[in-house]
């Protein structure tokens, strides 16, 4: 309805509504670090729960998400939000990672979209950038920094902060620096602001924080103490919630989330190890809740969100209309007013560490996992919620295993290019064809494992693709990149090179499937992506 009376305004005044400063929003994104589902009393996971009497507030007030997810570990969700990009299209998929200036932040299109409109303060953790390079945060457009640079202060009591690129040591608490910092700067407002909060709490080192802080009796264990830093983040947002008058909060936008989940040390309810730095639900699945300005509605919502749908969500809050979104990122924007708005189909987070790459990819049921050590893992979640029972172990039915082979698919193009899929439109998505032309030099594909080096290589004919030796025989199945499947043979194989014919399908890119095992051309698949001219 909104946008109905957006368009008749523009018909009878014969030009495009822009938002004046006094229209814009201000934007408030406070991040937790390593907070899951299981540390939040909402959830119902966990047995012991922390005090978040601000934090449910705003669940109180708001749409809280509960299939929100985000990257296993911190630098590749920073970056995500940031870019509107998966790790894979950034090169930011552990924490040894940098996002290079050379990508546009959500806090640089933002200045870009309003004409320098906002003002953007980011406060606390930054971690997208290395400790040496202390002008990192403004030089991706951020107006002012008041944090620390590395993926922990060390300690929260004797810390690096970095203010605009000058450091020196802290001696003041730094949940409750940080906080006092964002509350000086945002009154010195007078334009519409863009606030990234981003605590350290409750990242290690664990320990006890400062008595005004918490709530629960003095904490002796680790849990405890990470339960206790969890109270003082929720209670120096409430403090920073206070410092604002009620029209300033009003016409405030609040979009809190945790980074990625519970360290395995302090995870509840998750199987053991499952929690921080895993591609299961207790890795990846995180508190997610959006309040305020723009919000008419108060839900708890199942529809799928990745915390990077930030990026696109923002950009629709301050008057920019994309279509489904932008990169990576879906706009959750209507959503905040429509509960039977368009939701993204599928989620996808990635995981890279000393093993390999690994990702998950789910649907509003089934869930895929291919880890860093190539295992592939596939479960029901609407019955097994907790990733009890692997399905690729126990036995899939036909249908079962369709559906994993679409998610892998599809996996696959959102990853390595683009989708048909995702409702965003990123490319030169066509709804009947589907079709994108490129040119590479090379006219051969070597065969890759899925979402390894892939090769929109363009042929012009028949492709030829390398197996290793022993596979038996071979079936390939092809698949436009709206997941049609379009082709299947059968070969036979010892090995060496095999030829895909193509000569009956158009121009346009496509996703190759191949099954192989002795005799019936079993097994869990490989994909990779062609491009024919």
């Amino acid at each position: 309805m909104r946008r109905l009376a957006l368009f008749l305004t523009l018909i009878l005044f014969g030009g495009f509504f822009t938002p004046t400063p006094s229209d814009r929003p201000n934007i408030l994104v406070i991040i937790a670090d390593d907070m899951g589902v299981d540390a939040w009393g909402r959830t119902g996971i966990g047995s012991n729960m922390a005090s978040t009497p601000n934090l449910d507030s705003l669940a109180d007030q708001g749409v809280t998400f509960t299939n929100a997810w985000a990257a296993p570990l911190c630098t590749p969700t920073r970056a995500a939000i940031l870019s509107g990009m998966y790790g894979s299209k950034t090169d930011v998929l552990s924490v040894e990672n940098v996002l290079k200036t050379s990508f546009e932040t959500i806090f640089e299109s933002v200045t870009a979209q309003t004409s320098d409109e906002y003002e953007i303060g980011v406060f606390g953790k930054w971690h997208v950038g290395p400790r040496r390079y202390l002008d990192h945060p403004n030089d991706q457009g951020a107006d002012h920094f008041h944090g620390y640079l590395g993926g922990d202060p060390g300690d929260y009591s004797q810390w690096d902060r970095t203010i605009n690129g000058v450091s020196d040591t802290s001696t003041d608490y730094v949940t409750s620096d940080i906080t006092n910092a964002a509350i000086e700067w945002r009154a010195q407002q007078s334009s519409p602001w863009f606030m990234w909060m981003a605590h350290g709490a409750a990242h290690s080192p664990f320990h006890t924080p400062p008595d005004s802080l918490f709530t629960r009796d003095t904490p002796v264990t680790g849990l405890d103490q990470y339960l206790a830093m969890i109270e003082s983040l929720d209670h120096e947002t409430g403090r920073l919630l206070a410092s604002m008058s009620e029209s300033e909060r009003e016409n405030t936008v609040i979009l809190f989330i945790g980074d990625n989940g519970t360290p395995v040390t302090q995870l509840q309810g998750f199987p053991n190890r499952r929690g921080k730095g895993s591609l299961y639900q207790g890795g990846v699945n995180v508190p997610m809740v959006v309040s305020g300005f723009g919000v008419e509605r108060v839900a708890a919502d199942e529809a799928l969100v990745h915390v990077l749908d930030i990026h696109a969500t923002i950009l629709e809050l301050i008057g920019e209309e994309l279509p489904g979104g932008i990169h990576n990122s879906f706009s959750f924007h209507d959503r905040l007013s429509d509960p039977f708005a368009a939701s993204r189909p599928y989620l996808i987070s990635e995981s890279q560490n000393d093993s390999g790459y690994g990702f998950a990819i789910r649907n509003d049921r089934y869930k895929a996992i291919e880890q860093p050590t190539g295992e592939r893992q596939f479960f029901d979640l609407l019955v097994d919620p907790f990733e009890l029972n692997d399905l690729a172990i126990s036995g899939m039915n036909a249908d079962e295993q369709n559906i994993q082979s679409e998610l892998l698919i599809e996996a696959s193009a959102q990853l390595n290019g683009w989708s048909c899929n995702d409702g965003i439109q990123n490319g030169a998505e066509d709804s009947t064809t589907c079709s994108v032309q490129t040119s590479v030099e090379s006219q051969e594909v070597p065969f890759h494992s899925i979402l390894e080096s892939v090769y929109p290589n363009p042929t012009t004919g028949d492709v030829s693709l390398t197996l290793e030796s022993g596979q038996g025989d071979v079936h390939i199945s092809v698949f436009s990149l709206n997941g049609q499947k379009l082709k299947a043979e059968y070969q036979h194989s010892a090995g060496g090179r095999i030829k895909l014919l193509l000569d009956d399908l158009p121009a346009g890119m496509y996703i190759v499937h191949l099954r192989s095992g002795l005799g019936l051309g079993k097994g869990p698949g490989d994909t990779t992506l062609i491009t024919k001219l």
